[in-house]
């Protein structure tokens, strides 16, 4: 009897050796997005938010942040990414969204003053950043993070005012510790964002 004791023994624990050391083995989770390799600290952004008070990325410590360089007068790119946004934060739990910051840089910095932005990006959400960099910090933020944005006049004849920004469109992902991490298209896959965004919330 001790020895069938013994043998059944031997037999769980080598069940329990086994499970554990096939967990060991699991494949490590992969970002969908295009990951920095190596993983690189995220340049600083410091400017004005859309309620007005001071805006700095690295106050967002804690938090992973989703950032995007637009402005309110795009016509498509700009509302689609953050309309996917909005629909990604709103299918997170409330204690995810709590760990989650997105961040709209406006590109049109002229035209989108903290006012605008609290009327555009707050017609998103409510919880998301809207943010007005000065001329130099502007110029800074987009040589850190390789964006192109350039005004095109619409018609000579008309105001100076009546102008577009192309620009590019991509989507920067930057950890809880604010190593930037991945970016993404803006024609982003919401299901691939919020799945990345998941991960890092309980990294």
């Amino acid at each position: 009897m001790a020895s069938k004791n013994i043998q059944r023994q031997v037999f769980w624990i080598g069940l329990l050796v086994i499970s554990i050391l096939l967990s060991g083995c699991a494949d490590p989770y992969e970002l969908r997005g295009t990951p920095y390799d190596p993983v690189i600290a995220a340049p600083q952004l410091t400017g004005t938010n859309l309620d007005g008070g001071s805006f700095r990325l690295a106050d967002l410590q804690n938090q992973v942040k989703v950032v995007f360089f637009g402005y309110t007068f795009c016509p498509d790119i700009c509302p689609l990414t953050l309309a996917t946004m909005k629909n990604v934060y709103e299918s997170l739990t409330p204690e995810e969204q709590a760990q989650l910051a997105v961040v709209f840089i406006t590109v049109d910095p002229e035209r989108d003053t903290p006012e605008r932005l609290a009327s555009y990006v707050g017609a998103f959400h409510e919880n998301f950043y809207g943010v007005q960099l000065d001329e130099n910090a502007l110029a800074q933020a987009k040589k850190d993070y390789g964006v192109f944005a350039e005004k095109r006049t619409l018609d000579a004849s008309q105001s100076a005012a009546d102008y577009l920004m192309d620009h590019t469109a991509f989507v920067y992902i930057i950890d809880k510790n604010n190593n930037l991490r991945e970016i993404f298209p803006h024609d982003v896959s919401k299901d691939d964002i919020a799945a990345d965004l998941k991960y890092l919330i309980g990294d």
